[in-house]
């Protein structure tokens, strides 16, 4: 590529509003839009079509973006402060009160396999809604449909986890 310049002159507005656009920040943004650009240095080589180096640098800063979105809910980054033990201790709030990990995976293997798997990709394996539409050849609007109507049957077994107990009969 011989004129380097000329292409991130041209790219570099636009690359920027998608990556804000993903980011929501700018410092984050910036940092893709960079990586990006480096790519681009390293990689110039093994691009044969110039007229293709704009869709090229979308999808690699759209790579880029979900493997730091991946990292990041693999690997949190947490800041302890200095305080008494008293503050580490939890507070119960809301409905996990009580649930343990036995009761969620026993409730999670009894719904029906339409709705566990897509659950177990996106909350264990951390797929996003395309990706798990892709793996089960679906289309994303029904992902989402199996992942809403999942979480309200474990809401459910979780909430009531006898559904079949007989109640009121002496």
């Amino acid at each position: 590529m011989k004129d380097f310049e000329g292409v991130v002159d041209q790219h570099y507005q636009n690359l920027y509003y998608f990556a804000l656009n993903l980011a929501r920040n700018g410092v984050d943004a910036e940092d893709l839009v960079q990586q990006a650009f480096l790519k681009l240095a390293k990689g110039h080589s093994k691009i044969r079509d110039i007229s293709k180096v704009k869709s090229w640098l979308f999808s690699t800063l759209y790579r880029q973006f979900i493997d730091q979105k991946r990292r990041i809910t693999r690997h949190p980054e947490i800041q302890y402060e200095e305080s008494s033990a008293d503050s580490f201790v939890a507070e119960p709030t809301g409905i996990g009160v009580g649930i343990d990990c036995e009761a969620v995976l026993s409730a999670l293997k009894s719904l029906k396999e339409s709705l566990r798997v897509p659950l177990t990709l996106f909350y264990f394996e951390h797929y996003s809604y395309q990706e798990i539409a892709e793996l089960l050849d679906l289309p994303v609007g029904t992902v989402m449909s199996r992942l809403y109507r999942g979480k309200a049957e474990l809401y459910k077994q979780l909430k009531d986890p006898q559904p079949n107990a007989k109640k009121g009969n002496v």
